[in-house]
């Protein structure tokens, strides 16, 4: 690094105040002599995690759920917002039992709080609801009629005789659920999500986005289901409860940046990182505007794309890698309804009789929205 006498050298630009900006400035804080200054070219913290209000009505920028096996962060998450030690109103309402916290935090009297959140999530495919995931109950069977249901038996059976020389996603998911289940659920949904057909995909993003899961696995998960109620699945991707603040993941983001300020640290809303100065190959000053900022040290959490065309200097081999990397967009539609027409016809029990789900993954193909999401339950 520079010399310790040089301006700036004890300044840290970080770009970007989502998750990870935010983190880097608290433990820069906490643990080192180092100043941060974030710069966050929206006006409201939070990145994709951010929790927008509207005239009291709050709604994720995409469900977060705040599950980790990281004890640290789970720690950290905690430390701002610990979790609760007494019912919240819906489960004392519902008589729903949740794990409490010893001398944790009672919901109904503070707002820094994390609740513990049960996650409900169904496929809506056929004009019917399918359990998340699918499940071989007679209730699959009939809403998948027998020609379905045959035929994925049958196309599960030779993927196992037959297995694909996994090469994309599309080889992954086949070779796991048989390719008319995959033809179901997962060809048109993940191109939905990710604007790439699965064929275009990795292999390896099915690796971490379902983990173990397979058909056979999904049997073997039924089977155990049965014969002991108390079964829980070890899959990531398929946890039945997890940790959300008490007004959304934008609430734990907000605590963190209000202990930045008390701390010492700076962050500036509406402020671009513009211009990244790069002399002898490293950086010595980021511009916003009209503002340069002498730095020490640079964290970015900016699409790489913008970060390599910001600066001064850069390998044109690596701007024209830069230039040319692809990036999904998404839209998410708010919607604030007096009630939905979707029935609560599950087991489940809730406030109003309002559906339990969390999400609901619209498999339907004449239309392009992925999934629906019911804040109401969330919190």
């Amino acid at each position: 690094m520079e010399d310790s006498k040089t301006e700036g050298s004890k300044t840290a630009v970080i770009i970007g105040a989502g998750p990870a900006g935010l983190t880097a400035a608290y433990y820069l804080l906490k643990e080192t002599d180092i100043r941060p200054i974030v710069l966050e070219e929206l006006s409201q913290i939070g990145g994709i995690a951010r929790t927008v209000n509207y005239k009291g009505n709050r709604m994720d920028i995409g469900g977060h759920r705040f599950f980790s096996k990281s004890r640290e962060v789970v720690e950290l998450w905690h430390s701002l917002a610990p979790p609760q030690g007494a019912p919240a109103k819906d489960d004392l309402t519902l008589g729903i039992e949740k794990p409490l916290a010893e001398n944790g935090p009672d919901p109904e009297k503070t707002d820094r709080v994390t609740l513990v959140r049960n996650r409900v999530s169904r496929i809506y495919f056929l004009r019917k609801f399918f359990e998340y995931p699918i499940s071989l109950k007679l209730e699959t069977i009939r809403n998948m009629g027998f020609y379905h249901t045959a035929k994925v038996g049958v196309c599960y059976l030779f993927a196992r005789v037959a297995r694909r020389s996994e090469k994309s996603l599309e080889d992954f998911y086949i070779n796991r659920f048989g390719a008319h289940l995959y033809s179901l659920f997962f060809e048109d949904y993940t191109e939905k999500l990710w604007g790439v057909h699965p064929s275009n995909i990795s292999p390896e993003w099915g690796a971490q986005r379902v983990k173990g899961l397979s058909l056979s696995k999904a049997v073997w998960e039924t089977v155990l289901k049965i014969f002991n109620k108390n079964y829980k699945t070890k899959e990531t991707s398929l946890i039945e409860q997890f940790f959300y603040p008490k007004y959304g993941p934008g609430q734990l983001w907000e605590i963190m940046a209000e202990e930045i300020k008390k701390m010492g640290g700076e962050i500036r809303l509406n402020s671009k990182a513009d211009r990244i100065d790069v002399k002898d190959g490293r950086v010595v000053s980021v511009g916003a505007g009209s503002e340069t900022i002498k730095a020490g040290y640079l964290f970015s959490s900016a699409p790489v794309k913008d970060l390599i065309a910001a600066m001064t200097e850069a390998p044109p081999e690596a701007r024209e890698v830069a230039a040319e990397l692809p990036y999904r967009d998404f839209i998410t539609v708010g919607l604030l309804m007096k009630k939905l027409k979707i029935k609560n016809e599950t087991k489940t029990p809730t406030i109003n009789g309002i559906t339990p789900d969390c999400w609901i993954y619209i498999q339907e193909r004449e239309v392009k929205i992925g999934r629906l999401q019911i804040f109401n339950n969330w919190s």
